[in-house]
């Protein structure tokens, strides 16, 4: 996702043209205006939600969108399908050896991890605000959470193996 400025900071306007008038086969619809407008309608903003971009009313949600490019596939797979309540995403993003922790309890393989998501998990659904993203290790990341409305930051502690989630913690 950029901007057209992010293109070419001396001819936004060209960026336009080109995209316009090519009939080579590019990605237009990521390309937006900075604030986050989406400049060619609701085709462009259907295109844009298919392919999972974070939306904030109208606009794209660019901090969300830079957070996510910035993260491994896996877990930015399960934070799209999180935030759309799509359980049978939530759940594929796991390996199927993988464990899940959440208020001191844990669930192990994707059978019980449904289970999570059609429960304790529930409460949440489609409400978290996505605050930052770290790298810690090669195959682990911690992803910093809040619940709409509410005041508690929380930590989703991941770990990664062959492009699948196989550990999940999360905490304040």
């Amino acid at each position: 996702m950029r901007s057209y400025g992010e293109i070419d900071p001396e001819a936004p306007r060209l960026v336009g043209r080109v995209l316009a008038t090519t009939d080579q086969d590019v990605p237009w619809q990521r390309v937006i205006y900075a604030d986050g407008r989406i400049p060619k309608g609701e085709g462009q903003r259907e295109l844009l939600r298919k392919e999972g971009v974070p939306m904030r009313g109208a606009r794209v949600d660019l901090y969300r969108t830079r957070i996510l490019s910035r993260i491994a596939p896996a877990v930015a797979s399960f934070l799209r399908a999180a935030q759309a309540a799509d359980a049978k995403a939530v759940v594929s993003a796991f390996a199927k050896d993988a464990r899940l922790t959440d208020g001191g309890r844990t669930w192990r393989g994707r059978t019980e991890i449904r289970r999570w998501w059609s429960g304790p998990a529930n409460l949440h659904q489609g409400t978290l605000d996505l605050l930052a993203a770290h790298h810690v290790t090669t195959n682990r990341w911690v992803v910093t959470v809040r619940p709409h409305g509410g005041t508690t930051d929380l930590r989703y502690r991941f770990t990664i193996r062959d492009g699948a989630i196989t550990s999940l913690t999360i905490a304040p």
